[in-house]
């Protein structure tokens, strides 16, 4: 690197520090205003002399006395300089400090807001602009914290009622046909054994069937083990367990040392949730595929089946949880995308930006 890049490149950073553009600033001022103020006394003096002896400027008495005029001038002027600019450094400097030190608040204040913390506060006590400003944001902070309470008593609501409707349309149904078959068992047991014994064959595949039911329910709602572990590690126990209790494969593929915030990793697990309940209630598929990868912009997660498929120029193909789950995408930036055909099985694609921020589990809870 030669000289003047070297000098380019302090300049650069010396100036771009606010501190230090101010306290020049400062200096440059009082300096411009010294020799202002000494060129013009200079002139009202030279004046003053011309008129009240004016002996002082004819002849050779002119061109012996200015070279000294001119030497008293100058130290003069040095000696009231160098205390001057001391002085404008000086006060440039503090200021500038002061002036940094607020802004340096209101960038640390914005950054935990930033982060999902809105504890923190603006506290200025001036009057200027600066602080005018900070209580602005005061302002914002304070409804956007109770915009974010308001989202989270929302997705509380909406998991409630997605909790009734899965029991609704699952277990109620199971077990009011399972009653059922009971009662007609109790009818027949008396007259035709051999028909009652088929019917409590039916009633205990129902309850079966409803338990198995809850029990998957039951899976969906327990998020909390994100808070022990990552994303790919709560995938994983959570598909295990599914494969398991469903007896469908599931190949589970990720990337290590996924970054994610915990609002995404939440989302990213009610997606992956809500994809594989649509492929027990629709799909009749044998194998799942989930992926988990990123890039250097995005994180992507892939949710394959084998199954029947859809057409997804139907009306009611939104009716399968797809909205739900695009909406969830969409909350954090992301976006997601459905692929499917009628025999040919269907992918879910949720794909999300990289933020390059600290979990933060205040944000959402599930």
């Amino acid at each position: 690197m030669n000289l003047h890049s070297r000098w380019q490149q302090f300049t650069n950073r010396f100036l771009n520090r606010l501190r230090w553009r101010l306290t020049l600033s400062f200096t440059l001022v009082t300096l411009a205003a010294i020799l202002m103020a000494a060129w013009w006394s200079f002139l009202a003096l030279n004046v003053y002399l011309s008129r009240t002896m004016p002996d002082l400027f004819t002849g050779s008495s002119a061109s012996q006395m200015l070279p000294g005029l001119l030497q008293l001038a100058g130290q003069a002027l040095l000696v009231l300089i160098i205390p001057a600019v001391l002085v404008g450094t000086l006060f440039g400097f503090l200021t500038a400090r002061w002036l940094e030190s607020r802004l340096d608040h209101l960038r640390n204040t914005t950054e935990a807001w930033a982060n999902g913390n809105f504890k923190p506060r603006i506290n200025d006590l001036a009057q200027d602009e600066i602080a005018r400003f900070g209580r602005q944001l005061n302002q914002m902070a304070a409804e956007l914290e109770t915009l974010m309470s308001t989202r989270q008593q929302l997705a509380a609501m909406e998991e409630r009622n997605q909790l009734a409707r899965d029991l609704h349309d699952s277990v109620k149904q199971n077990l009011t046909a399972a009653i059922l078959q009971l009662n007609t068992a109790a009818v027949l047991i008396a007259t035709e054994p051999q028909a009652a014994q088929q019917t409590l064959q039916r009633a205990e595949d129902l309850a079966v069937q409803a338990q198995q039911e809850l029990t998957n329910v039951i899976l969906e709602l327990r998020p909390a083990m994100l808070h022990q572990k990552n994303l790919p590690g709560a995938l994983k126990d959570y598909l295990q367990r599914w494969q398991q209790q469903n007896q469908i494969v599931v190949d589970f593929t990720h990337t290590e040392n996924l970054q994610l915030t915990f609002s995404q990793e939440l989302t990213l697990f009610r997606i992956v949730q809500e994809a594989l309940a649509n492929v027990i209630r629709h799909s009749s598929a044998t194998h799942v595929n989930v992926s988990l990868d990123c890039d250097s912009h995005q994180i992507m997660l892939r949710i394959q089946d084998n199954g029947r498929g859809f057409d997804l120029s139907r009306s009611g193909s939104s009716g399968f949880g797809l909205k739900s789950m695009r909406d969830r995408v969409e909350e954090i930036g992301g976006r997601l995308e459905i692929e499917s055909s009628i025999g040919q099985g269907t992918t879910v694609s949720a794909s999300v930006p990289i933020k390059l921020e600290p979990r933060n589990e205040e944000i959402l809870n599930g």
